[in-house]
């Protein structure tokens, strides 16, 4: 099945543009399974997502980014 950019690709393009279809997919699962629990990602929650896809970030600068916004009453 190809990728079907999700509304935060849509919103935000340039945010996805360096990922290749299938880590665009990994990245608008996460995104629309987590908004089914109530979460309404704003761009630096995806941005975040993707740079975590993209290996720019590993996965303990991931938690400490998402942490430090959840902290200081974010968007999570």
């Amino acid at each position: 099945m190809a990728y079907e950019p999700c509304r935060y690709a849509q919103r935000w393009p340039e945010l996805f543009e360096s990922l290749d279809d299938d880590q665009k997919q990994r990245v608008s699962d996460a995104l629309s399974n987590n908004r089914l629990e109530g979460w309404e990602p704003d761009r630096d929650d995806v941005a975040d997502l993707a740079d975590r896809e993209a290996g720019r970030i590993d996965t303990a600068e991931y938690i400490r980014r998402t942490m430090s916004k959840v902290t200081r009453g974010g968007s999570m």
